[in-house]
Order: structure tokens, then sequence, then C-alpha cells
């Protein structure tokens, strides 16, 4: 984890929002980050986000390596929803 300015936890999370009305459905917890690995999954540039801050969309291609980082296996379903990793502060 790494803190934040205000000493809170910074994670990483998947965002599952449901395709049509872009509500969100769930948030999961993304379990061991490695900051490399996934900039290199998701083409950032660490020049321009070092921290990987951002939100970062999750496509088919994505499905596996996102797996190897969550508790149990998730089946992705992109025809009705979207996937996203983004940065959170654990409370």
């Amino acid at each position: 984890m790494e803190p934040t300015a205000n000493n809170q936890e910074l994670c990483r999370v998947l965002v599952i929002l449901d395709g049509e009305s872009e509500d969100v459905l769930d948030v999961v917890e993304l379990q061991g980050f490695d900051l490399n690995a996934f900039a290199e999954q998701f083409d950032v540039p660490l020049e321009s986000d070092p921290h990987m801050l951002d939100r970062y969309a999750v496509g088919p291609d994505d499905a596996g390596f996102v797996n190897d980082h969550l508790d149990t296996v998730m089946t992705f379903d992109f025809a009705r929803n979207a996937y996203f990793i983004e940065a959170a502060t654990r409370e």
C-alpha cells in the first residue's frame, strides 16, 4: 500500500459498471498490485502517470491478468458491463 498525503492507504480496485446505466455494480480490491506489471499491461506511460492514479479500462485481453490479482476468479461480461482499474483510498 502507498500512503497518501493525509495518511490514508492507497490501493487499486476493479470497478464494475453497468454498461447501460453506468451505475457501479461492484468494487473489488486488487491483490498484489505491482505498478510496473500493471503499467505494462495497460500501456501506462509512467512519465505522465507515475503512480497509475488515473482510470484504466479493462478489455478482454486484460481479463486473465486482472483475474490473477483477484481473490476469486471472475467471469467478465464485456457485453453487459464495463470494467476499470482505479486508485482508491481505504478508510
